[in-house]
């Protein structure tokens, strides 16, 4: 039985966090905004939950960060994910950029805040259906999801996530990197 086909996110990056000396970023890369997919029935509204529980960080501890979802060849991968958490209304992640000479304009340009959007992928275990009681639009909300990647994209999807600086106090839910499984997302990413 084929993987299913992970989702994907988009979100804003925050350059004023990057560090030269470890190269690492912090990211928001969720705030569960609502986002318009489409599907067999037509279209409808995408909410990731943030809530305790719904999101399994153990697969996006050591994961990739990918160029705007690419995954066929090692040069895809940017660098890694460090650390990831909850902070109230926001899913965020301290990520690490690769030294390999064909990174380093992306990541001056991470510096530099050019590039500032990211997006995450993502599988979705349980969803739970509904219908806006003033606008009958349905409403399909992520209840149970697993993050699997997050990729630097040109446009993002999450109009609510923001760059955040070092001042910003991020606490909440917090994962800590376990022994890393680099097994390969062998399923295509559908890149918003």
């Amino acid at each position: 039985m084929p993987t299913p086909e992970p989702l994907t996110r988009a979100a804003a990056l925050a350059p004023r966090t990057a560090d030269d000396q470890t190269r690492t970023v912090r990211l928001v890369w969720s705030t569960g905004a609502a986002v318009i997919r489409q599907d067999m029935t037509g279209h409808y509204r995408e909410v990731l939950s943030l809530d305790t529980g719904a999101v399994d960080l153990s697969a996006l501890i050591g994961a990739p960060v990918l160029n705007a979802h690419r995954r066929g060849e090692l040069r895809d991968v940017l660098g890694t994910v460090r650390e990831a958490g909850i902070a109230g209304a926001e899913a965020w992640a301290i990520v690490e950029f690769s030294r390999r000479p064909d990174v380093e304009p992306i990541w001056q340009d991470v510096v530099a805040g050019v590039i500032r959007n990211v997006s995450a992928g993502y599988d979705v275990q349980d969803w739970q259906d509904s219908t806006d009681p003033a606008t009958g639009e349905r409403i399909r909300t992520a209840v149970r999801w697993t993050p699997r990647e997050l990729s630097l994209v040109p446009i993002g999807a999450d109009a609510g996530a923001t760059t955040r600086s070092q001042e910003n106090s991020m606490t909440g839910t917090t994962a800590a990197a376990p022994a890393i499984d680099r097994a390969a997302i062998d399923t295509e990413i559908r890149a918003i």
